[in-house]
């Protein structure tokens, strides 16, 4: 609370001005829901061109780690609609064919790049709907080369492999990819005859997208899981998508303009530039609360990793909140996450929850043999049959032997692993399904094939999804921290109606929506869990295999 409550005063007075406070608080926060989006529009070169106050309709898809959609509807006779719509002109005066767009709402600013326009008859009139991609599907058209420091013509070794902290390895393949890109280490500058755009991108400065920093050490010091991230010409997000899954980590882009805070302490970027970072706003290695009931209250857990490193387990955590949440601000704590949705508060839509126990005990994979084993039987036939050639004095015929036994001996010793999953055995009883097979490009007993084990766990294990729509209605705004109570990425926890065990679920929101119509209020939805709930499980696990299966083939090249 803002207000002061005088704590020497009598107890009746003390309420009155608890109570005045608690008015006043609301009163603030009704005034930030109430206040309408600003939307900001850019040129090619990210330069402010106009400001946009009246819409027909703003619709804003931002989607947690992948790219989500702007799109704004205005009168064709509009002049911001005119000056979109007329290329040429934009062309003309030195602007560029692209148009950008920053959506600015609680805190949140959501930016993107024009995809398309559309001019169509709406109610008798012209009308301009222009369709913005967020700024991740800037990381889809980064691709990680085999070794970005040297030309495409040569790359060795064959493959990208970077091993540490998550974080810190995400960021430093993205990193040195963009140095690859705005460097020309291999290729001709933009303009090649100025002598100083040869050099201009070993200045981060005038770089359009830029990596907030996070040392080695800082990443390790946080206990970022470890991951290894593999890339052989892939694009950034399809080799980080499993890593950020697994490890719970929020990709945060926002663009720095002139006036803002700075990303980091002595940042040197340019105005527009888009500030990737990673946060790990889940808090699932530290601890936090997955779970609980409406009897006894959240319970807070930390994810422990298993002696063979394939499984993990939740351990109970209890330790005191942070000072933060009973300070004035605004926001959430990944440690102990205060939003609730009670299954009768205000506000509340319709809950669409869905669930599926783990399938499998025992995960196999395999079908080459481990590295040095085929070569080492090879090499003692061969050698075996030229020493008996030699004694029938019939010459060295070990290597016509070696190719006779070849395909009766080859992938048939240290060719298969089987891993029994003896903590989820526990919990399945003694009827429930056994096995689980999934493919490998690579050799047993590697690290390609811990890779294949440990995501075929993943795939396979319990599954919850539930989805809420958290009104713009109800007690929480919906905003960036410090602006809102929560956004994309936080943890929320929320009641079924009807369940009659009490259970309260907690997930990540994982998209926020914004829908603003001309004469109406803005309203901010949260989706929380898995955004697939309407998918197949069986669709959703096959795409992971097959995910799995091209990483583990850039594993078994060497």
């Amino acid at each position: 609370m803002t207000a002061t409550v005088d704590f020497g005063a009598s107890l009746e007075e003390q309420c009155e001005q608890i109570w005045a406070a608690t008015l006043e608080e609301e009163r603030k926060l009704a005034e930030v829901k109430a206040m309408p989006p600003v939307i900001f529009l850019f040129d090619s070169y990210q330069r402010l061109t106009h400001l946009l106050l009246d819409v027909n309709k703003l619709h804003v898809e931002d989607i947690e780690n992948d790219t989500g959609q702007i799109m704004v509807r205005i009168p064709f006779d509009h002049p911001v609609a005119q000056w979109i719509a007329d290329q040429k002109a934009r062309r003309a005066r030195g602007e560029g064919d692209n148009v950008h767009v920053d959506v600015e709402k609680n805190g949140v600013r959501v930016s993107g790049r024009m995809l398309e326009k559309h001019v169509r008859r709406e109610r008798g009139k012209r009308v301009l709907e222009v369709t913005f991609t967020t700024d991740y599907e800037d990381l889809k058209w980064v691709q990680c080369w085999s070794n970005p420091f040297l030309p495409a013509v040569f790359q060795f070794p064959r493959i990208f492999l970077l091993a540490g902290p998550s974080i810190w390895v995400l960021k430093t393949a993205l990193f040195l990819n963009l140095l690859r890109l705005y460097s020309s280490l291999w290729q001709v500058p933009d303009d090649p005859l100025n002598p100083m755009s040869w050099l201009d991108g070993l200045d981060m400065s005038t770089w359009d997208i830029v990596i907030k920093p996070t040392t080695f050490l800082q990443d390790m010091a946080a206990g970022t899981t470890w991951c290894l991230f593999t890339s052989r010409w892939r694009t950034w997000h399809e080799a980080a998508k499993m890593i950020l899954a697994d490890c719970e980590l929020s990709v945060v882009t926002r663009r720095w303009r002139a006036g803002d805070p700075e990303p980091w302490p002595g940042a040197d970027i340019k105005d527009g530039a888009m500030v990737v970072d990673i946060v790990d706003k889940s808090g699932q290695l530290e601890g936090t609360a997955n779970g609980g009931t409406a009897f006894d209250g959240l319970t807070r857990t930390a994810r422990e990793f298993t002696a063979d490193f394939l499984e993990s387990t939740q351990e109970l955590v209890t330790d005191s909140p942070p000072a933060v949440l009973f300070s004035d601000w605004l926001g959430t704590t990944k440690s102990h996450p205060a939003v609730h949705f009670p299954a009768d508060m205000p506000g509340m839509a319709d809950t669409d929850f869905a669930s599926g126990p783990a399938k499998g005990v025992i995960m196999n994979t395999g079908g080459h043999s481990m590295p040095g084993v085929n070569e080492a039987i090879s090499a003692g036939i061969q050698a075996l049959g030229d020493i008996i050639g030699n004694q029938l004095q019939v010459g060295s015929i070990g290597g016509s032997v070696d190719t006779l036994l070849k395909p009766f001996y080859e992938d048939t010793v240290a060719a298969w692993m089987s891993a029994k999953l003896l903590s989820r055995l526990q919990h399945q009883g003694d009827s429930h399904l056994w096995e689980f097979f999934m493919d490998s490009g690579g050799k047993a007993y590697t690290l390609s094939s811990l890779m294949v084990l440990r995501t075929a766990v993943y795939v396979t294990k319990e599954w919850k999804s539930v989805t809420v729509d958290a009104h713009n209605t109800g007690p929480y705004v919906v905003g960036w921290a410090g602006t809102g109570h929560l956004y994309k990425g936080d943890r929320g926890s929320w009641e079924i109606a009807g369940d009659e065990s009490g259970e309260i679920h907690v997930e990540r929101a994982m998209k926020a929506i914004l829908d603003w119509e001309n004469g109406h209020f803005a309203q901010w939805e949260l989706e929380f869990g898995t955004s697939t709930t309407d998918e197949d499980p069986l669709v959703g696990l096959m795409s992971e295999v097959e995910e799995l299966k091209d990483a583990t083939k850039e594993l078994g090249v060497f």
